[in-house]
């Protein structure tokens, strides 16, 4: 039996459309014609025996089938255009492909990494946001096989991978100063009760890098075992808890360094000086063979020693006292 396998026109082809809804405006990024555009789905669905596309008057839209066949082929398509630039223009060598999960590339990356960007104009850099529910972590997994480093949380043992320990990760109760009647960040000299928690609305956070709520041991480690909350309200990413934080809709449990630069802001503050210690951390990961590449090294300096140089700034700055 013959594999039936497309050709990479109608696969672009089919990718473009899908992707603006437009015949027109795929054969204008394409550089076709539209009935070129229209002939290669044709030859795409034939090959399928399905249709890929609905058709109503101006309006695309993807069948069942064009959005499943679609979303596989996509990140395959993107790929392939990707690798022959990157060939055809002689800059393999100098692009990093950086994953990233997406509450550390908001909160802690993308304020730093033009820093980078000056020092390096010749280094071509693209972030990737990983996802938490998808990616997977075995070695040599397709999630990881085409990034120069990924930032990654979790006890320090990633097999296939050199690892380097971000900052060591500590979590607390953070708040905007508004929720409690502040006009500035003074509270962080200050150490509230505990207790005062009952009055208000918790923040939890349901995403698959954290196994465990940290809201219970924390509470045991404050005094206040088992203390009910007002109210609660659920996220599935960090980065949308600690913006409702920040928006005074209520209490977050922090973690280091992910609030590290809204506490130096003021647009959080950590009322109680109770903290716990984290077994897990953020790292900075390089596939085995790669960190003789020369953009590898060069990010993974700056990145150890931004980092570096800022975990023992915000070591002075007024952080919750150890309680754990």
């Amino acid at each position: 039996m013959v594999s039936r396998l497309p050709s990479i026109a109608c696969l672009r082809a089919a990718e473009a459309v899908a992707r603006h809804r437009s015949f027109s405006r795929a054969a204008v990024e394409l550089n076709l014609t539209q009935t070129a555009i229209s002939h290669q789905i044709r030859k795409l669905e034939e090959l399928l025996g399905t249709e890929l596309f609905l058709r109503n008057g101006r309006v695309i839209s993807l069948t069942p089938q064009g959005e499943d066949y679609l979303a596989d082929i996509r990140p395959l398509v993107v790929g392939i255009s990707h690798a022959t630039d990157r060939l055809a223009s002689g800059h393999r060598d100098t692009v990093l492909r950086i994953g990233c999960p997406g509450t550390f590339l908001l909160k802690c990356l993308t304020p730093r990494i033009g820093e980078f960007i000056a020092r390096h104009p010749d280094i071509e850099v693209r972030l990737l946001t990983l996802d938490p529910y998808s990616i997977s972590d075995r070695e040599g997994s397709r999630d990881f096989k085409d990034l120069s480093l990924i930032v990654r949380y979790g006890l320090g043992t990633f097999p296939g991978h050199d690892a380097y320990k971000i900052s060591t990760e500590r979590i607390f109760p953070v708040c905007s100063p508004a929720l409690l009647g502040l006009n500035d960040a003074s509270v962080t000299d200050a150490s509230l009760n505990p207790a005062i928690l009952a009055q208000h609305r918790v923040i939890r956070a349901t995403t698959p890098l954290l196994l465990r709520d940290d809201w219970p041991l924390w509470l045991e480690t404050a005094g206040v075992p088992g203390l009910a909350f007002q109210s609660e309200i659920t996220c599935d990413l960090l980065y949308s808890c600690f913006e409702l934080a920040i928006q005074g809709v209520g209490m977050v449990m922090g973690r280091t360094p992910l609030i590290d630069n809204d506490i130096a802001a003021g647009r959080l503050i950590a009322p109680f000086s109770q903290s716990l210690l984290s077994a897990s951390g953020y790292y900075l990961t390089v596939p085995y063979g790669r960190g003789a590449n020369e953009p590898v090294r060069l990010f993974r300096d700056w990145f150890l020693e931004t980092f570096d140089h800022d975990e023992h700034h915000q070591a002075t700055m007024a952080k919750p006292k150890t309680g754990a």
